[in-house]
């Protein structure tokens, strides 16, 4: 005879130390898989604090390993940040609200101020002239100066175009803009405060691995892209995919970019299934097995920008981007 009590006991103790309710319970994540995502962030501000209480008494080698780690791993925060804003993690506006401001002090920039270029722009309209971001933008000879300056020769667009956006959202009193404006208060202040308690430090820990992030989540947009077709045109060979199990696991699936532009609301756990489906119809040069030789082939060697099947890539002429704002209420893809 089993007792009521050992009963309970057990029903108790299988519910709370399950896998996926502890996670769920306790912290509120929509999937219990974003326990990792959590993780990464605590990562990261474990590496940034240890350098910064000890940073003048480490040799130079452990702080050149700290410094690629830190960066990559502010990277990883680029990558939870745009998961973030296509799926928020948790159940509750509050939670999704605070975790926007935790990764603003990872990626180095207001969350909320991804979501018109990236969500709204480059997402609806991939590849056309509504798309800020497009590669064809980019026409240095040497593909390697595309990659480079990608960042900084879109940046006029994007701004101009948040602009209107946020300015519109302010007009219309949506809540997107307040959220704006609380992450940049939060950001602003600690990052002058951390400058002024000490420059160095500042700079080699924080300010740099950030702007790596960024140039990293914004320039890869090439690696995916570029030379292949408008999402209008060609559903299934529009985006450039990287398989491979490391960056995958470290990215939370970013590399399986068809997919997801298929459908931004899915959650990234479901990526990697939805890629196997559809990957019989990609042309199979879209999916690259290392992201690193890839990059190597296509910008450091010469001649390496060509379209998604093999060919010399011919840019079209230069155009000026179409308005893609039309008042829109949409935030988040998911």
């Amino acid at each position: 005879v089993v007792s009521t009590q050992s009963t309970w006991g057990h029903l108790l103790s299988v519910y709370f130390f399950s896998k996926r309710a502890c996670p769920l319970m306790v912290l509120g994540l929509r999937y219990s898989a974003d326990f990792r995502t959590l993780l990464w962030e605590v990562i990261y501000f474990s590496l940034i604090t240890f350098e910064w209480i000890y940073f003048y008494d480490l040799p130079i080698y452990v702080k050149v390993i700290l410094y690629f780690v830190i960066s990559m791993f502010s990277f990883f925060g680029a990558t939870i940040t745009h998961n973030a804003i296509h799926v928020p993690l948790f159940k509750y506006k509050w939670m999704n609200s605070i975790f926007q401001i935790i990764l603003t002090h990872t990626y180095g920039w207001p969350v909320s101020a991804l979501v018109p270029g990236h969500n709204l722009s480059h997402h609806k309209y991939t590849n056309t002239r509504k798309d800020v971001m497009r590669p064809s933008k980019m026409r240095w000879r040497y593909n390697l100066f595309n990659v480079l300056f990608f960042p900084i020769m879109i940046l006029k667009d994007i701004n101009g175009q948040d602009s209107k956006y946020f300015i519109d959202q302010f007009k219309k009193g949506r809540p997107i803009f307040y959220q704006m404006i609380i992450e940049f208060a939060s950001f602003l202040p600690i990052q002058v405060y951390l400058g002024y308690l000490d420059w160095r430090k500042y700079v080699f820990i924080i300010l740099l691995p950030q702007l790596y992030a960024k140039w990293q989540i914004i320039s890869i947009n090439l690696l995916q892209h570029d030379g292949c077709p408008s999402a209008e045109e060609d559903v299934y060979n529009h985006a450039r995919n990287f398989v491979g199990s490391v960056i995958n696991y470290m990215t939370f699936n970013n590399g399986f970019h068809t997919a997801h532009h298929i459908n931004p609301g899915w959650h990234w756990t479901r990526l990697q299934k939805e890629h196997q489906r559809i990957e019989i119809k990609m042309h199979p040069s879209l999916n690259q097995n290392n992201i690193i030789t890839y990059f190597i082939k296509t910008f450091v060697l010469p001649g390496g920008r060509m379209t998604y099947d093999g060919k010399p890539l011919k840019l079209p002429d230069p155009e000026p981007d179409e308005d893609w704002y039309t008042g829109t209420a949409e935030t988040y893809s998911g």
